[in-house]
């Protein structure tokens, strides 16, 4: 299983950077060769749960990539790589992983803290190759200003008002309030990232092109997340002359991290607690 992992999602994620996509076959050549592998070592241990677990976690992970495609958040390819993900690791048999919760969920968590860690370093080496993107992100906040510093305001007060009174009220240590502390400062972190992800994905994520300009796999910008076929593509030539076309975070690295990271290190939430 490990070794159809990193060969699946690797390749998913150097294609996805390189040509901004992947084929379909790849993740349901993922999907086919775990259930085959688990249904033969579920024949040979007597154990029809090897398989059974397979499915439980792939088809519930499946759905949940599918939702997010179907609501226009991902890509088509995104959501069954998410789905390949649980087929080929529903439990950690084999691997000695350090974890508070089951191994599924773990692993959902650990994508999640991947994702927004990946999602920080794309968008911001993404802006630094445009320069005119920090004039762009600066003049945003220039106008969002007063909304911005007093919501800064807010999160400290609030957050150092509850630090206080757990401290004197309650005769709570410092150590304990740590948390509690630096939690204004993650929340105006996450404040100055969304809007700069914003300005990024406003001007840097979209595109008006001509639709003789088209090519398969361009992402028109009011469809899902999924790349135009040549038969689409004619289509549009008929009825159109320009579409807006949309790229979205090359996203298929963050399966291949979140896997080895589960695997080999476990619960990223220990490095927090």
């Amino acid at each position: 299983m490990l070794a159809v992992g990193i060969a699946g999602f690797g390749l998913a994620g150097y294609w996805d950077l390189r040509y901004t996509e992947f084929p379909d076959w790849l993740p349901y050549s993922i999907i086919i060769i775990a259930l085959l592998v688990r249904g033969v070592f579920s024949i040979l241990e007597n154990n029809l749960w090897i398989i059974g677990n397979s499915l439980i976690v792939g088809l519930i992970f499946l759905g949940l990539g599918l939702f997010l495609y179907f609501s226009k958040q991902w890509g088509d390819g995104d959501a069954w790589l998410l789905g390949a993900l649980g087929f080929l690791f529903p439990n950690a048999s084999g691997f000695v992983v350090r974890t508070l919760l089951p191994f599924p969920i773990m692993l959902l968590f650990n994508f999640l803290f991947v994702s927004l860690f990946y999602l920080i370093i794309y968008s911001v080496l993404l802006g630094l190759k445009r320069r005119e993107v920090k004039g762009m992100y600066m003049d945003y906040l220039r106008g969002q200003s007063r909304v911005f510093l007093l919501l800064v305001a807010l999160f400290f007060v609030v957050s150092w008002a509850l630090a206080l009174y757990l401290y004197y009220a309650l005769s709570v240590s410092l150590d304990s309030l740590i948390t509690v502390i630096l939690f204004p400062f993650v929340l105006t972190f996450v404040l100055l990232f969304t809007s700069y992800a914003k300005v990024v994905e406003e001007h840097l994520f979209k595109k008006k092109v001509s639709v003789k300009n088209l090519k398969a796999g361009d992402v028109v910008l009011e469809g899902r997340w999924r790349g135009l076929k040549e038969s689409e593509i004619k289509e549009l030539k008929r009825d159109k002359r320009h579409v807006w076309v949309k790229e979205g975070v090359r996203f298929a690295p963050v399966f291949l991290l979140s896997m080895l990271i589960s695997l080999f290190y476990g619960d990223l939430i220990l490095i927090f607690i």
